[in-house]
């Protein structure tokens, strides 16, 4: 793929000239990464501009060469061309509407966004980048100061952007997530006709799993029951809490759930699942994501699972009811593998890392509406609706809509979800309640996960070699800390060979784990998991969890 050609500007070559190089050496630089884009000009008049705000153009100019020199770039958010302050994801950009003062909150949370993306970023980028881009802004080479000064500009841009209509109407014009289907693979691939198939494959998939939940399922020979960390008795919301910790703040006029640090990490783990694992080898074991040193300094670190630590990667999330902005809890579980299937000569769905990613979407008053779960490669994606969501038609046949193989009654104080997967697949076989969870079955192992932030993963601590004298200069240019995911929303190495038959469908490298934001869940039809409007077009809620 040849690198996007963007005509050059003042701020691009002032950039340069600040890091010592000429424009063509830095075209040359970015021609050569590939696929790396190059900075984005910031929609700016530098005739009439102020200088701080031209300054601040300029450092943007600077920090995305890096950073896409660098391979850091953080895929979660997309960046909006012209706006290089900003970042916008699908919840976000659902938000569009009202006046003045609702757009300024809009780009409140678009600036957070990058910031929040420019932070892990920063964090990644190698000692001796980190030196060039200080330099250029007279700050300490380290990732903290270098993101304060990336915060005030963003200030300063942000206060451009909205201070002219015609920059806010273009910023407007130019707030939506580009989805995760490659058109030119349906194409090339006759997806019109090839759909069929593949939706009869699917259909058939779906009756298996259908059948395996039906079944009087028994408990494997070897289980993990990993439960949520224990917590006092005493700790245990009530639901006047939890409507409280949903409720907006008073001066947001985007009406957002907004529980603060404390009160997320009580949501999440009042709503918390336990889940139930078959173990056949270590690879069903889940475990902590670290990076282990390579054979020898000049190597690549490689991405391994610690299962000596069981974790569940936690964050929050938000999705669209009509009027109403929902919080979703995401807890996420990594295992080492899916390991090619016994007596099988050529598995098209093993490789390297798999897991679970398990989602709760609550109603305003505190309400599990709708569990569904996802793998990290975005496939597999079910739907478990409670009695307080009704299930609505696919508005056309053959398209991969919800499925739903098992519904979810109202659970109690005393009750808690335990998710039962099997051995190898990692597949759900189905969902129980257990009455008293902080009791282990006597058929399995039991232990407690530990909690960890999803976040954590887009930039983790590498290996450091300590360098001789000889290898100072190459220990700066190698970075302290990697994200797990790729600047195009992968993680390395984890590729199957199904993409090799199911690009038709146009989702590339199918089968892959990607970063969340990333995650294309149907072959036939599209859908996003992070769709603002998924759960809107897929269930109808129960009105009287929505009463103020």
């Amino acid at each position: 793929m040849s690198a996007p050609i963007i005509a050059p500007h003042k701020g691009f070559a002032h950039a340069l000239r600040k890091l010592g190089l000429s424009f063509a050496t830095g075209l040359a630089l970015f021609v050569s990464t590939g696929c790396a884009v190059l900075p984005t000009p910031m929609l700016i008049d530098r005739a009439s501009a102020p200088p701080q705000t031209i300054a601040c153009a300029d450092w943007y100019a600077a920090l995305d060469m890096q950073t896409d020199l660098a391979g850091v770039r953080d895929a979660g958010a997309a960046r909006i061309v012209g706006f290089p302050h900003l970042r916008v994801d699908r919840f976000t950009a659902s938000l569009l509407g009202g006046q003045a003062p609702h757009i300024a909150a809009v780009l409140a949370r678009l600036q957070q966004l990058d910031l929040s993306a420019r932070r892990f970023e920063l964090a990644n980028l190698p000692p001796q980048t980190l030196a060039q881009l200080a330099g250029s802004a007279t700050v300490p080479a380290n990732p903290s100061a270098l993101w304060l000064r990336t915060q005030d500009c963003a200030q300063n841009l942000g206060a451009y952007t909205l201070a002219s209509q015609e920059r806010t109407a273009s910023l407007l014009q130019r707030l939506h997530v580009p989805d995760d289907y490659a058109t030119s693979y349906r194409l090339l691939g006759a997806y019109a006709l090839t759909r069929y198939p593949f939706a009869s494959g699917i259909r058939r998939f779906e009756a298996q799993r259908s059948a395996v939940f039906a079944s009087a399922a028994h408990p494997p020979t070897t289980s993990l029951l990993l439960s949520p960390p224990t917590q006092p008795s005493a700790s245990a919301l009530r639901t006047d809490q939890i409507r409280s910790m949903l409720a907006p703040l008073p001066q947001d006029i985007l009406r957002v759930p907004a529980p603060t640090p404390g009160q997320t990490q009580q949501l999440l783990t009042h709503f918390a699942p336990s889940f139930r694992l078959a173990i056949e080898s270590d690879d069903d074991k889940p475990g902590a994501l670290v990076w282990r040193p390579g054979p020898t300094p000049t190597m690549d670190d490689t991405l391994e699972v610690d299962t000596q630590t069981p974790v569940v990667y936690t964050h929050i999330a938000h999705t669209r009811y009509g009027p109403h902005s929902l919080l979703q809890l995401v807890y996420t579980l990594w295992f080492p593998a899916r390991p090619v299937a016994a007596g099988s000569m050529l598995d098209l769905l093993a490789g390297k890392l798999d897991g679970i990613t398990w989602r709760v979407t609550l109603a305003p008053d505190g309400t599990p509406l709708v569990y569904d779960t996802i793998h990290p490669c975005g496939c597999y994606h079910m739907f478990f609706p409670t009695p307080a969501a009704q299930a609505k038609p696919a508005p056309q046949p053959g398209i991969e809509w919800a499925f739903i193989p098992q519904t979810l009654p109202h659970l109690t104080a005393q009750q808690q979800l335990v998710v039962h997967v099997a051995a190898g697949t990692h597949y759900i076989d189905r969902v129980s309640i257990d009455p008293t969870p902080s009791t282990a079955s006597t058929t399995a192992t039991a232990a407690h996960y530990a909690w960890r932030s999803y976040d954590s993963l887009r930039s983790m601590p590498t290996f450091v070699y300590m360098p001789s004298p000889a290898s100072i200069a190459q220990a700066a240019s190698q970075p302290t800390h990697r994200s797990i995911f790729g600047p195009d929303g992968f993680i390395a190495h984890t590729d199957r060979i199904e993409r090799f038959i199911f690009w038709p469908m146009g989702i590339p490298r199918a089968g892959a784990m990607r970063q969340w934001g990333k995650h294309a869940t149907a072959f036939v039809g599209r859908r996003h998991f992070d769709d603002s409007a998924l759960m809107e077009q897929r269930f109808k809620f129960d009105p009287v969890h929505f009463k103020p």
